[in-house]
């Protein structure tokens, strides 16, 4: 029976066994990292904590690895603690999925950390607002984005410093892979 059993599209398997290290790690810590955030009540909509670990695994190994995390990180949050809420855990995992691959593809297109953050946090959002806007009428999006406000700032000045201290003293990758 074992042999009927269907592989990844080749697309989407990974070439060295580091990437499914990776990809578990960093999905843990977006469970574990907004849960603690939660504790404290640091967490949720407004400092987006989740989106952290997207954002930082789809830069440091691509845009698989990015989707991936991007995809499991909500859903197994939700199964573990509820959260995300249930009405906007299919917009999360949009919203995240494209934050992942999409830092991920232009990182491998060797755009800068600036344009791929920001272009990947634009295309995010723009789905997630599309979603709400045919699943949710009658729902304000524009909402959601300034309760975000201090997460969206807190990703713009940290994302880059922490993708640089990563690559420095975690990964040690040569010069012209750094930032």
């Amino acid at each position: 029976m074992l042999t009927q059993i269907k592989t990844l599209p080749k697309i989407l398997v990974f070439s060295e066994i580091k990437y499914y290290i990776f990809s578990a790690v960093f999905v843990s810590l977006a469970i574990f990292i907004p849960w603690l955030g939660h504790q404290f009540h640091l967490s949720g909509p407004k400092f987006l904590l989740m989106h952290f670990f997207v954002l930082i695994s789809g830069f440091l190994f691509g845009w698989r690895t990015g989707l991936l995390v991007g995809l499991l990180s909500p859903l197994m949050s939700y199964s573990v603690s509820h959260l995300p809420a249930i009405i906007i855990l299919p917009e999360i995992i949009l919203e995240l999925a494209a934050y992942g691959f999409f830092i991920g593809l232009l990182r491998e297109k060797n755009v800068n950390i600036w344009t791929s953050l920001f272009l990947s946090m634009i295309s995010g959002r723009i789905i997630r607002i599309l979603f709400i806007f045919i699943f949710r009428p009658g729902f304000d999006p524009i909402g959601f984005l300034k309760i975000s406000l201090p997460g969206i700032i807190l990703q713009i000045v940290l994302i880059p410093l922490m993708i640089y201290l990563l690559q420095r003293f975690v990964f040690e990758k040569t010069d012209e892979q750094r930032i």
